[in-house]
């Protein structure tokens, strides 16, 4: 009896990191939060180096939290197979070890049933079934999680590519535009694909692990790149207040981003210029 208590423990605070991950959409659990953290590491220092495999690491960061949550469910699991006497019953042999409970839970937890090594008893049973229970939800969770992902990814390499067409390639957004107000009015429709994004930054803290070595596609060095020219030009005396209020609400959106990001500097301009160099940007500014 005595390891189904750690088991349990470990169960709910896996689960707990699952669903603020996965369903709560305010941000990552405390497992989850260490796992991304590190690869967002990586990937900075890989991509500040030129390396192609920067690129790999948010599928990457995906597979491994995935491999975490399903390491600390099979874990607990079989702990609690191991309290309860005589848990199991394996066809082929008449004792029961270790592996044989780990195999079992591992197949449980998969809902494959592949039915050489049976539950032994009423509770076993019951066991088995909260188990391929968890299993089947913890596969449902983490499919949906993917897909979300990785559409936020795409969108964020739409609206990247974007900036880049109306001058994020050298920063020249003014040299694309007529007049100033004309680059207010499309920074308006920028704002409003911008708090897409900021939401979806919000809700999977992973995307910041999504990479690109192509300026173009990196959303972070687009921003940086478009933050600084709004900036500039909203501290022209001669841009009418209308402009003024449409540069001012997407610079409102960049903050908000940016913390999002962990850039808490108070001068937007640092957060800015950080935000890029997370990407490999040099500013040219």
């Amino acid at each position: 009896m005595i390891p189904i208590v750690p088991g349990c423990i470990l169960i709910v605070l896996v689960m707990l990191d699952i669903v603020r991950t996965t369903l709560t959409t305010k941000g990552e659990g405390l497992i989850s939060s260490a796992v991304t953290q590190g690869f967002r590491q990586f990937a900075s220092f890989a991509i500040r180096k030129g390396h192609k495999l920067s690129e790999a690491t948010g599928a990457a960061s995906i597979l491994a939290l995935v491999s975490v949550w399903l390491a600390g469910l099979w874990a607990g699991w079989v702990l609690i197979f191991v309290g309860l006497y005589d848990a199991i019953n394996h066809s082929g042999y008449p004792a029961v070890e270790l592996h044989d409970l780990v195999y079992f839970v591992g197949f449980t937890l998969s809902t494959l049933g592949v039915g050489d090594v049976t539950p032994n008893g009423a509770s076993a049973q019951m066991v088995t079934v909260l188990a391929s229970l968890n299993g089947l939800l913890v596969i449902t969770l983490t499919v949906t999680y993917a897909l979300a992902v990785v559409s936020g990814v795409v969108t964020r390499r739409v609206l990247a590519y974007k900036i880049h067409l109306a001058g994020g390639e050298e920063g020249d957004f003014l040299m694309k535009h007529t007049a100033v107000d004309d680059f207010a009015a499309w920074v308006a429709d920028i704002r409003n694909e911008l708090v897409t994004c900021t939401e979806q930054r919000l809700a999977y803290p992973v995307l910041d692990n999504f990479v690109s070595k192509e300026d173009s596609h990196s959303l972070a060095i687009q921003l940086a790149r478009l933050g600084l020219t709004s900036l500039e030009v909203s501290r022209n005396g001669s841009v009418g207040e209308q402009s003024k209020r449409e540069l001012k609400e997407l610079l409102t959106v960049l903050y908000r981003y940016t913390a999002l990001a962990g850039i808490t500097d108070d001068d937007l301009e640092i957060r800015l210029r950080r935000l890029g160099r997370r990407d490999g940007w040099v500013a040219d500014r």
